[in-house]
């Protein structure tokens, strides 16, 4: 460990042994200031610490470990997970991250096949070889900047088809969040963005979800897209995720040949992070507030129940009671319901030849998880039938599948790494 982490450490263990006081003049107070404000900006290695420091129970958990299996070994079969360092996310002078970041986020899209796209916060992509990758890892990942005409506030989601990407944004003015997609044709010299939706209301705090996939609606092609309601009851921003006039807490469609509407697809959605999308079959993973990350079958039209029902509770308010039961208030019930929250986010589908092992699986991510989880559904999708958790030690921001090279691909943004799995010859 370098003493500029070592200098990092102490500072952050000084700052949280001085709380300890604060904490027991306004135990609640400090709480929610703490989760809220410091937590998740705290170093994961230091979180670690200060929990085997204060927390018995987090200790405990060690010692309930049967069974549990650790890379490269999972519950069936030994795996390869290696790591590649993606330097240049923290050495770019235009970039917005740098070696102390806390979070390195990123997205991935599969070009050609042996071309990725790594898209970072503000929307800087960059183009790196996927086969020198996996032939020599130790080699310095080299790259190349993709110029476009866009300057994002946050990037949410990418996506590739038909020859174009398109990207899912937040912009800011004035004070003003607003949620868009963009699109351009991929070219070999620069991107020129043009406006697929940019609808004109404003949100207050930042917006979440943004994931992307084709769909065929009433007989239309378009994209299928998800908004995240940031304006639930635990910021007391109202509620716009049940007011079907606004497109926060929503999954929508929006046609590629319509160039003003869009048409409501689901609601009552709070923060929808992942989708995957085969013909009629629509998956969407979606944040709980404080537990309560769901799964969720998408069905045109119905409602999710967000901020009436979750099987979580409420980060800051504790009088503040969800509905346990979606069925009985008219909702449609989540597949799956994780408890405590993984901080769920991407959802793949795993093509049967991967592995026999895995047939008929798909591969979901967690950010404060750290870790993927094989699930298998039953034959109508309602029910899971069982889930593995594989742990991987960073948080997984995005998943893409190389079908040339049989390779799942991870967006790990604790460190800025891409992260490589795929069998074991």
């Amino acid at each position: 460990m370098s003493k500029k982490k070592i200098i990092i450490f102490i500072i952050f263990i000084i700052i949280f042994f001085s709380l300890k006081e604060i904490v027991k003049q306004n135990e609640t107070k400090a709480k929610q200031y703490i989760n809220r404000y410091l937590w998740p900006y705290t170093p994961v290695k230091v979180q670690y610490f200060l929990k085997i420091l204060y927390d018995d129970v987090f200790i405990k958990q060690f010692q309930n470990d049967y069974n549990v299996k650790f890379l490269p070994k999972t519950q069936l079969l030994n795996v390869n997970f290696t790591k590649a360092k993606l330097d240049f996310l923290t050495e770019r002078k235009d970039g917005i991250y740098n070696k102390n970041t806390v979070r390195k986020s990123f997205h991935i899209e599969l070009i050609e096949d042996n071309k990725i796209w790594i898209i970072d916060d503000v929307g800087i992509i960059s183009q790196i070889n996927l086969k020198k990758i996996l032939s020599n890892e130790k080699e310095k990942i080299q790259h190349k900047i993709i110029t476009s005409n866009i300057k994002p506030y946050k990037i949410l989601d990418s996506f590739v088809h038909d020859d174009k990407i398109y990207l899912s944004f937040v912009s800011l003015k004035d004070k003003c969040f607003k949620f868009n997609i963009y699109t351009a044709l991929i070219v070999k010299k620069d991107l020129i963005f043009e406006s697929f939706f940019t609808p004109k209301e404003c949100n207050k705090t930042i917006i979440q979800g943004g994931r992307m996939q084709h769909y065929v609606h009433k007989n239309q092609k378009g994209l299928l897209f998800t908004v995240g309601d940031s304006s639930n009851p635990d910021f007391s921003n109202g509620n716009k995720s049940q007011n079907k006039s606004s497109i926060y807490g929503k999954i929508l469609f929006k046609s590629f040949m319509d160039h003003k509407g869009y048409s409501v697809f689901s609601i009552g959605h709070r923060n929808p992070q992942g989708l995957y999308v085969d013909n009629n079959l629509i998956l969407s993973t979606e944040h709980g507030p404080k537990s309560g990350d769901e799964i969720n079958n998408i069905i045109f039209e119905k409602n999710y129940g967000w901020p009436i029902a979750s099987y979580g509770k409420s980060y800051f308010d504790e009088k503040l009671r969800y509905k346990k039961d979606h069925a009985s208030y008219n909702f449609k019930e989540p597949v799956f319901s994780f408890l405590p929250a993984i901080g769920i986010s991407e959802i793949i589908k795993i093509p049967d030849n991967f592995t026999p092992f895995w047939k008929n699986n798909f591969i979901l991510s967690s950010l404060n998880g750290s870790s993927l989880y094989r699930i298998k559904f039953n034959k109508n999708l309602d029910r899971i039938i069982l889930h593995e958790k594989i742990y991987i030690g960073e948080r997984i921001r995005d998943l893409k599948y190389s079908k040339k090279f049989k390779t799942i691909l991870l967006a790990l943004e604790s460190e800025g790494n891409l992260g490589i799995l795929n069998i074991k010859d």
